[in-house]
């Protein structure tokens, strides 16, 4: 796995946020690393990181690891996930300023999935945040299942581009495999640290029910919904990145400040 970790020198311990990335995207697509940047001037340690089977190889923004991208599972994505987190305990990473404590997790659209079910695991998760994040794993028809069956894999596409990827059967395994263990409307109803959901009104990528399913059966003590009229899967924002907008400050901002709510003990004091 590759990833950033950006922080103010100078200021100490500092809460972790992990920023996982959806679906065919990366640590350097579109507005990803400004929002490392930005979560890194608000008062965190930001890692925002590539999933190990995400198709993006070393040293490149483009899906060229179409082999490992055929393989990527909810499961690997998970492991992933405690990757980072065993690194950050051990000191493999976090450069002395990360302050392990105090650990957040921000996924957008399939990333926010991940994201739920990570909190939902491992204690060393204090907070759960999710941008545009879909409400299931499971988005496939019968008929695109046996055809993933009979075929041995199923077509991938991009939107705008046209790269030619697939996911094996193993990636539809795993989710018959899992179905319990997958399911974030169950994963949300169980969670017992503070979730922040935000939404575009316009977001036509993942649907206004998704997040409105998992809300329903959030503890609404500790959990808080943002819905943002105008506003679409990407906040405005797109690969490659032309510029922050206000959307996308705003995202970023209320994000932090909920952050530093739930994390705002430090492990040193």
């Amino acid at each position: 796995m590759r990833g950033d970790l950006r922080y103010v020198e100078g200021t100490g311990r500092l809460p972790v946020l992990l920023v996982c990335h959806g679906f065919t995207a990366h640590k350097d697509w579109g507005p990803f690393p400004y929002f490392g940047s930005r979560l890194a001037k608000l008062g965190f340690a930001s890692l925002v990181f590539n999933f190990s089977h995400n198709g993006v190889g070393k040293n490149s923004v483009r899906l060229t690891e179409k082999e490992k991208f055929a393989h990527n599972t909810v499961g690997k994505e998970l492991d992933d996930v405690c990757g980072m987190l065993d690194a950050l305990a051990g000191g493999e990473i976090g450069n002395g300023v990360a302050d392990v404590d105090r650990i957040g997790i921000i996924g957008h659209s399939r990333g926010g999935g991940i994201a739920i079910l990570s909190g939902s695991r491992d204690p060393r998760i204090k907070g759960v945040a999710t941008w545009s994040g879909v409400g299931t794993f499971f988005r496939y028809t019968e008929h695109q299942k046996r055809a993933w069956e009979e075929q041995g894999y199923l077509p991938v596409t991009i939107r705008g581009t046209k790269t030619a990827l697939r996911y094996d059967r193993e990636v539809l395994r795993d989710l018959e495999d899992h179905r319990a263990e997958y399911d974030l409307q169950k994963a949300v109803e169980n969670l017992r640290i503070p979730l922040l959901i935000v939404h575009g009104a316009e977001d036509v990528a993942v649907k206004r029910s998704e997040p409105d399913s998992l809300y329903a059966l959030a503890d609404k003590t500790r959990t808080q919904y943002v819905v943002l009229e105008g506003v679409g899967h990407a906040f405005g924002a797109g690969h490659p990145f032309q510029g922050n907008n206000a959307a996308v400050d705003h995202v970023v901002d209320l994000t932090a400040r909920w952050f530093h709510r739930f994390l705002s003990r430090r492990s040193d004091q």
